[in-house]
């Protein structure tokens, strides 16, 4: 009876080690002084339950050879301490089986709950710029139809009205929506591709310092002749981020454009700092006149345009920036306050820490 239960747990130990290696046919390896019943997910449980369970009735069967050797009572106690064993490793044997599925399942679940996450945010991303784009269009087709309709009145009245000195102002005024047209054609020829979808997304690595640098060369012309101070830095966060270098280039330059307009022998300042995930944030502000209340309720709004607006000349640009943010994952806001100027900040993912 000592022996048995002395050796027995070495036998199984010996047993275990060959018993994977059984059901998948492979060799067996050297027995190892800490092999246990390790718990092999690529196994099926019926099968391991049924392999030891055969194990079981062998050892049993070995056992009973000893009858007539040893006591009838002492034999069955063996037999019922080996079958008692071999229960307990196999109920073990279950539950660590349990524990790796269920970790597994856990794994996969938490790949799903990912994957679903990034479904859902590239979902909201593609539905606001789907959004934005159909803004865009109104806002390009309610400027084509004001300046045509100015044009067309102001040419209307010069050739059926009076000969006096009110042409040159009637001229005057078809000279003006002739331009306006024309610039609002050539903005609409360069964002063609985009309002065609035919601008896919570009993975740039972008060096932030660089970017700021050539977009104060940018406008530094148009800064000096209007005698407005143009300043661009980096205060905080990445150096450098992943994004479409030219849909940036685009929001930054209608931005600074609006404020440098805007400002009018002002200060415009452009700065770039962290914003959390290694994200940016793209400030650009001015000190002219602010916003009233009532522009800026309707700021995005696609059918408005305010008298002596902050920002007189095409509405066009500001809802191209926010298209062009959202396609880039972001968002586009502003603070103002009449008389103090107006800040408008575009938050940008870092695309290459999405990954």
């Amino acid at each position: 009876m000592d022996s048995i239960q002395t050796n027995l747990p070495l036998l199984l130990d010996e047993l275990i080690l060959v018993l994977p290696h059984v059901m998948t046919g492979e060799a067996p390896m050297p027995p190892s002084p800490a092999a246990g019943m390790e718990c092999h997910t690529g196994h099926r449980l019926d099968v391991v339950i049924k392999a030891l369970g055969g194990i079981r009735e062998v050892v049993v069967l070995e056992i009973l050879r000893l009858k007539g050797c040893v006591a009838d009572a002492s034999l069955a106690e063996a037999c019922r301490e080996a079958r008692l064993f071999f229960d307990v490793k196999v109920a073990n044997y279950c539950l660590h089986f349990v524990a790796a599925q269920e970790a597994e399942i856990a794994l996969h679940a938490s790949q799903l709950k990912d994957a679903n996450e990034r479904l859902m945010a590239a979902s909201e991303i593609s539905r606001a710029a789907a959004h934005s784009r159909v803004q865009l269009l109104q806002g390009v087709t309610h400027e084509l139809r004001n300046s045509l309709q100015s044009v067309l009145l102001n040419a209307t009245s010069l050739v059926e009205g009076p000969r006096d000195p009110g042409v040159n102002e009637v001229m005057d005024r078809l000279a003006m929506n002739g331009t306006h047209l024309q610039r609002l054609l050539d903005r609409l020829q360069s964002y063609a591709p985009l309002l065609a979808g035919e601008s896919p997304a570009q993975s740039d690595r972008v060096n932030l310092d660089a970017f700021l640098e050539a977009l104060e060369q940018r406008h530094r012309a148009l800064a000096r002749t209007t005698q407005t101070r143009l300043t661009c830095q980096r205060t905080s966060g990445p150096a450098t981020i992943t994004t479409d270098l030219k849909k940036l280039n685009a929001i930054a330059d209608n931005l600074v454009t609006n404020a440098i307009r805007a400002a009018q022998t002002g200060v415009v300042q452009v700065e770039v700092s962290g914003d959390g995930a290694e994200g940016v944030l793209l400030k650009v502000s001015d000190n002219g006149n602010g916003i009233s209340v009532v522009e800026a309720r309707q700021m995005f709004c696609v059918m408005h345009h305010a008298p002596a607006s902050h920002f007189p000349g095409l509405r066009l640009g500001l809802l191209a920036t926010r298209h062009l943010a959202h396609l880039l994952g972001g968002e586009i806001t502003f603070e103002s306050e009449v008389g103090k100027g107006a800040s408008f900040g575009v938050t940008l993912p870092n695309l290459s820490a999405r990954h």
